[in-house]
């Protein structure tokens, strides 16, 4: 009996030793088999394949850019041994994944509009960009999220994250299992979300239309653009459509249906997309007030026209023929450069073909259609003004003066040596409400109507150009040279009763493209 237990017992210890052997032989011979999950570094093991994204394919181009720059990024790699009791384990690691939130944060809304505003640019039309609602097009949107995705995938390292979770895992008899994948995949390439997030509330940019910078005229304004009527909520409803909102922006205007209008007189009103003016009539200190506020899309819609297109010309014409001759949707008296008066510091195309600054005001009107004061008797040089001149783009200048209003505030003088300014003529003025946001006034007498039949000074003109809000007004040449036309039409009174031939005008054109 006792040799018989003895070899049972040897035999149980050789099936022990056996079987060890065995599982120790398919667990690799390893001293920890969770160590095989984790070949250092690697991509996501077959074991894991249950925890990998899933990613909705909609045919989007950038859901798959997502896709494999997430796989590609993916990284995992143990930072010690697995602790087991057998049945359940765990396993310090270091993770390191693309960050989708980063993808679309980080200043992703100001690069989207940067390329939104590239597109709009380089539009000719509204139609291309925007919905009949104002809103962009979708596809305008993906298109820039599209350019805008590949753009931080091609530096992706900017955008990964790394963190240390401990995963957890249960021995299930014939495998171990993962029981919190989610801790290797915590940030999902969602598509849409990166794309709601990056593009979400854009707010819309205006499309910006320019006119060549040596282009003689404007483009053609079309027909079926113009309005007349006497109902100012006609107008009210015209300044609704999105091409006028997008013009008018956040500014505020000076026009609106409650103002106290001429009886009988007409509201007129030119939008395109990149044009928006209402011009309109109303009493001003017992004189008939003529005013046109006028939106440009660019600066280069400011424009001035010198008779023959080249300075010293003697050949003179009326402002209504100006406007037809440059497709003006309106335009004004200049300053009468050519006249006897030398006064102030006269450009033309960049290039100074006057310099008297010591005795009137001079106001210099910007490539972007800002105006900039020289007061007389600041004692520039005239090199300084050439630097001047260069350094703010500066097109062409206006030389009569005063200046009326500067930085909102009414600088209109008690002196000055031209336009007699404490008589009673027409009086005519340039102003600037806002960016490309402009007034023009002509305040002239009516003598068909006898509460209109009287004539401003100029501290009469000052006054009604600051209490309109403008930032900046300049005196324009006045008395009968005091014209504003209107598609090509003369609308105001003009004193002495007939339209003079001038040497010049101010203008505004349309840019929007032609047919």
């Amino acid at each position: 009996m006792k040799v018989l237990k003895g070899i049972f017992l040897v035999l149980l210890i050789l099936t022990v030793l056996v079987f060890g052997i065995l599982v120790w032989q398919q667990l690799g011979g390893e001293r920890n088999p969770l160590t095989a999950l984790f070949p250092t570094p690697s991509p996501a093991p077959p074991s894991l394949e249950a925890a990998a994204p899933s990613v909705s394919m909609s045919g989007e181009k950038n859901q798959r850019l997502l896709e494999l720059a997430y796989a590609d990024c993916w990284r995992c790699e143990a930072l010690g041994e697995a602790v087991s009791d057998g049945e359940e384990a765990r396993l310090p690691v270091r993770v390191t994944l693309l960050n989708a939130d980063a993808l679309a944060g980080s200043g992703a809304r100001e690069a989207m509009l940067e390329k939104l505003r590239a597109r709009v640019d380089a539009a000719e039309r509204r139609s291309e960009i925007f919905e009949e609602d104002g809103a962009y097009r979708q596809e305008i949107l993906r298109d820039c999220f599209d350019a805008l995705l590949r753009e931080r995938l091609a530096e992706k390292e900017n955008y990964l994250s790394s963190w240390t979770p401990e995963l957890r895992y249960r021995y299930d008899g014939e495998s171990w299992k993962l029981e919190n994948p989610e801790e290797l995949y915590p940030f999902r390439p969602e598509a849409e979300t990166l794309y709601t997030s990056a593009v979400r509330d854009q707010p819309p940019l205006p499309l910006r239309y320019t006119l060549p910078e040596d282009a003689l005229w404007g483009h053609v304004p079309k027909e079926e653009n113009f309005v007349e009527t006497e109902d100012p909520y006609e107008i009210a409803a015209l300044l609704e459509k999105p091409e006028a909102r997008a013009l008018i922006g956040e500014e505020t205007l000076v026009w609106n249906p409650e103002l106290p209008f001429v009886p009988g007189t007409l509201i007129r009103c030119y939008l395109d997309e990149s044009i928006l003016c209402i011009l309109w009539q109303e009493p001003e200190n017992n004189c008939m007030g003529t005013f046109a506020e006028t939106f440009v899309s660019d600066g280069s819609q400011l424009r001035r026209k010198i008779s023959s297109d080249e300075p010293w010309s003697f050949w003179f014409e009326r402002t209504s023929d100006f406007a037809r001759d440059t497709n003006a949707v309106l335009a004004v008296g200049g300053d009468f450069y050519f006249h006897d008066r030398s006064c102030g510091v006269a450009v033309y195309q960049r290039e100074i073909i006057r310099f008297r600054p010591d005795n009137a005001d001079t106001c210099f009107i910007t490539a972007d259609g800002d105006m900039l004061f020289l007061y007389r008797g600041d004692g520039i040089s005239q090199a300084e003004t050439e630097q001047f001149i260069r350094d703010n783009d500066v097109v062409f200048s206006l030389a009569f003066g005063p200046v009326l209003v500067d930085e909102g505030v009414n600088v209109t003088p008690d002196f000055y040596p031209w336009g007699e300014i404490d008589m009673f003529y027409a009086r005519s003025a340039l102003g600037l409400l806002g960016r490309h946001h402009y007034l023009t006034m002509n305040i002239n007498c009516d003598t068909t109507r006898r509460e209109l039949d009287h004539l401003p000074n100029l501290q009469d003109a000052g006054y009604a150009m600051a209490r309109r809000g403008c930032w900046k007004a300049y005196t324009l040449d006045g008395g009968q040279t005091a014209s504003t036309a209107f598609h090509y039409t003369l609308i105001n009174p003009v004193q002495f009763g007939e339209e003079k031939a001038i040497s010049d005008i101010i203008y505004f054109a349309s840019a929007a493209p032609e047919e």
